[in-house]
């Protein structure tokens, strides 16, 4: 009878240990998958403000563009 009884808990003891293992290997991929996803945020991050710079830049460009227009139709 104790014999059984240890017997289970050695199965018990190795389940947990499997089911440790099994976590522990996720826990791994997901910090992992993480990382991933911070960096491409990251990049993204970068990128946007890029694009915002370059908007403003052609934005002053078109300005001039439109301003030099208007003088140029005000002194027609």
């Amino acid at each position: 009878m104790a014999l059984e009884k240890f017997e289970r808990l050695e199965q018990e003891v190795v389940r947990l240990l499997k089911a440790y293992e099994t976590l522990k290997a996720e826990n791994h991929a997901l910090k992992s998958s993480l990382g991933s996803c911070q960096r491409e945020m990251e990049g993204m991050r970068e990128r946007l403000e890029r694009l915002d710079r370059e908007k403003g830049v052609v934005r002053e460009r078109v300005d001039t563009l439109l301003s030099r227009l208007d003088n140029m139709i005000e002194g027609a």
